[in-house]
């Protein structure tokens, strides 16, 4: 299956909301109920969505066990990615250019993910390495800072530690970090984190 406008459309909505069923999902998408229908069905023989009745509805979500799901996410990432300020992309992506340790997944958070933001906002950045540099890290969100006029804020763990805390279903930031994220780096590891849980 190739990757069109439309069918990123329609698993943007089923990554962004999952459990959502077939009539927000055609509210969303501004497509027929057939159309869509007739779309969900491909993913599904494809084993990119999973359907669930829940109740009287049918709730679609994203299948991670299905690992052809990744270039998929990638587009859905890039395209939210490219909706933020271009000052804000560049600042990242400049920000990992120049890090010599390089990390394993890289996620926006806060305003920035959920998209609440203004002129004054921080970007928060979380870093997930396998080693940490810590020194190195703040040195240089700091040089990109002020190279682009904007805070970067940057929380880094080890990927073990992460690894727990992505588990750790009492965690508050990270039930707010899994609702609004944009990873940047490391979705085939999100993917298997998220096909552990299941």
């Amino acid at each position: 299956m190739t990757i069109d406008t439309k069918s990123i459309s329609i698993l943007t909505k089923i990554y962004l909301k999952p459990g959502i069923y077939l009539r927000e999902l055609a509210r969303e998408t501004d497509l027929s109920l057939p159309a869509l229908k007739n779309q969900v069905d491909k993913f599904i023989k494809l084993k990119l969505v999973l359907k669930k009745k829940e109740g009287k509805t049918i709730n679609f979500y994203l299948n991670h066990k299905n690992f052809l799901i990744v270039p998929y996410l990638y587009q859905i990432e890039f395209q939210r990615l490219a909706k933020l300020p271009r000052k804000v992309s560049n600042s990242v992506y400049d920000f990992l250019s120049i890090l010599e340790n390089k990390p394993l997944i890289v996620i926006i958070f806060g305003s920035y993910a959920s998209f609440n933001y203004n002129e004054k906002s921080d970007l928060d950045l979380l870093l997930i390495f396998n080693k940490l540099k810590e020194e190195e890290i703040e040195a240089k969100a700091r040089i990109i800072s002020e190279r682009y006029g904007i805070k970067i804020e940057p929380i880094y763990l080890k990927y073990s530690e992460f690894k727990k805390k992505f588990f750790d279903y009492s965690d508050r930031f990270m039930k707010n970090l899994k609702k609004d994220k944009i990873l940047v780096v490391g979705i085939e590891y999100w993917v298997m984190l998220e096909n552990e849980k299941a």
